[in-house]
């Protein structure tokens, strides 16, 4: 049996971005989550600080779907517009989806000290200001996903991919009702993310001022678990920073998970 060290929050620190534009999540959202009419699923995807209003396109992602049986593909159709993308897809399987963005690597973003006053950089190009002192040096990843269902809830996608930060869901979360418990683990490479917050808002239109937040700690295991106390469509949302792997331009990289889903 394979041993799991466990990933500390002491070494591994949540990503918080001092720019409200850098504040941005981004999330992965089907019109159904269970579709009952015909063989096609629509999503939308986008970058937003309130759920689901749509802001900023989600660029440069590569928009993958697992289907029941455990392929990979690309997704049919990707319109990118500049608020959103539209997605749209085929479901010739009958059985459980995943969606996702995809790993996607984004911005290099560097954070410095000067004269007593906080400023940031994004990329690498410029030289920082004259007598600034580098604090912090990382690269955005994010990873934005959602779960459909044709005919019957299956288990197939909901298996770890075991690669970066992911939500792992226990509960199938397509057969999820108000006032259950919705089990999951959080996982960095496989292994549990041990006393890490999880944030969940609740969906919103765009006249509610804020998406309602509520937030839970994964224990040792990294295992934690959510009730929605209402029905409608939430978005759960961890982040991690860490160290890059060799080879890369930046020594941190800030991870970004999210995953929406509707309680019945």
């Amino acid at each position: 049996m394979k041993k799991h060290s466990l990933i500390s929050l002491n070494l591994l620190l949540a990503s918080c971005l001092s720019s409200s534009a850098l504040a941005h999540v981004a999330y992965l959202k089907p019109l159904q989550f269970e579709p009952v009419r015909g063989g096609k699923i629509t999503l939308d995807a986008s970058f937003a600080e309130q759920f689901f209003v749509p802001e900023a396109a989600v660029s440069n992602a590569s928009f993958e779907v697992i289907t029941p049986s455990g392929n990979k593909q690309n997704v049919d159709e990707v319109v990118n517009l500049s608020t959103r993308n539209v997605l749209e897809h085929t479901l010739e399987e009958e059985g459980t989806y995943q969606f996702s963005t995809g790993k996607r690597m984004g911005a290099v973003f560097r954070v410095y000290m000067k004269d007593g006053e906080r400023g940031s950089m994004r990329g690498n190009d410029k030289p920082l200001p004259e007598g600034a002192e580098l604090t912090e040096h990382f690269q955005s990843v994010t990873f934005a996903s959602t779960y459909v269902t044709k005919k019957g809830p299956t288990e197939t996608v909901l298996k770890p991919r075991n690669e970066g930060l992911e939500i792992v869901p226990v509960m199938h979360p397509n057969s999820l009702f108000s006032g259950e418990s919705f089990d999951f683990n959080v996982l960095y490479n496989g292994e549990p993310v041990a006393n890490h917050e999880v944030a969940f808002y609740e969906g919103k239109d765009q006249f509610a001022e804020e998406s309602d937040v509520e937030k839970v700690t994964t224990n040792n295991a990294g295992e934690a678990s959510f009730t929605p106390e209402k029905q409608g469509v939430y978005l759960m949302q961890v982040r991690l920073r860490t160290d890059a792997p060799k080879g890369a331009d930046v020594p941190t990289y800030s991870y970004t998970t999210t995953l929406s889903f509707e309680a019945f």
